[in-house]
């Protein structure tokens, strides 16, 4: 567990640098489309804030369910699928939320996911539902594509997971051979920015994690432990979620001027662009990370959380 320490500023905006490793993977970590997410000139391997939230909230649920902080069938709201496997559509997971926490029709509100669920005040919602319309900008967003900060190897693989055709005179292919691109190895870095004035007017009224007891730290344990959690000890164990592994991540609350450099240029720093292991990627984090700290305002008084695996020894202070 990442263990979170309160914040000596309360104003302005908090970030998170969070490393996790893909080994023999698609290229894009997306289990929905197989389109390549590549720079083609550097051979930098990206992937969307949509995917990296979808792993975090199953890691927030996780977590919750672990700590005992919410009902598992109303812990997260935006689910495709409930506890039983069966889809969802909007009104139904509304309507399992207030369920679980015996809200009948006579005390039914709009808000009832909202002050409910753990993601929404992180990330944001959208009521839709006919004349009581609202929604909520998110407080916890990725600033930059989660990127690898070197050059990557992809091959291209032949795969055959099913049984052969019946078409007569034709070749006996199976039905789903195909060839899928495979990342060999991948050092991601998504940095987030959480703005913390959002995230206190969005969680001000939440009734399962009361803002008064948590505050910012509560909130914040959420995120990063979920986040943890969700690449690590309880990864999907899809083709493409089961080889992706946390390394490190590490939280700060800075004063002044900051960089802003986007994790995708530390490329321009390597000598060495092409990195197809963990030891090389330590060694190449430990001669540019630092800088890249300093220059987004992290320092030993300014930092609130701080956990690597125990495969990685990155200097993050």
């Amino acid at each position: 567990m990442v263990k979170i320490n309160s914040l000596k500023s309360e104003s302005g905006n908090a970030y998170i640098l969070f490393g996790f490793e893909a080994i023999q993977a698609r290229p894009n970590l997306d289990p929905y489309t197989s389109t390549l997410r590549t720079n083609d000139e550097t051979m930098q391997v990206f992937t969307s804030d949509v995917h990296l939230k979808h792993h975090v909230r199953r890691g927030i649920k996780a977590y919750a369910t672990e700590k005992n902080i919410a009902k598992p069938e109303a812990t997260i709201f935006y689910e495709k699928e409930d506890e039983a496997g069966n889809s969802l559509d909007f009104a139904t997971r509304l309507k399992l939320v207030r369920a679980a926490y015996s809200i009948d029709s006579k005390g039914e509100d709009k808000k009832d996911a909202f002050v409910r669920c753990l993601d929404l005040p992180l990330f944001g919602y959208v009521h839709a539902i006919k004349g009581e319309n609202f929604n909520v900008t998110n407080s916890a967003n990725t600033l930059f594509r989660p990127i690898t900060f070197h050059t990557c190897e992809i091959y291209s693989l032949g795969r055959n997971n099913a049984f052969p055709t019946e078409k007569e005179g034709k070749t006996q292919e199976s039905a789903g051979s195909a060839t899928v691109d495979s990342l060999e190895y991948g050092f991601f870095l998504a940095l987030w920015e959480i703005n913390l004035n959002m995230l206190k007017i969005n969680a001000s009224e939440h009734k399962v994690v009361a803002w008064e007891k948590e505050g910012y730290a509560g909130w914040l344990d959420i995120l990063i432990n979920g986040m943890w959690k969700a690449y690590s000890t309880d990864r999907y164990p899809s083709f493409t979620q089961r080889s992706q592994f946390a390394q490190f991540v590490v939280g700060w609350k800075p004063e002044g001027e900051l960089s802003y450099e986007n994790p995708a240029d530390l490329i321009s720093k390597l000598d060495k662009k092409k990195i197809t292991s963990h030891a090389e990627a330590i060694t190449a984090l430990n001669s540019i990370l630092p800088n890249y700290l300093n220059g987004w305002g992290a320092n030993e008084g300014n930092i609130f959380a701080s956990h690597m695996a125990g495969n990685c020894n990155v200097n993050l202070r």
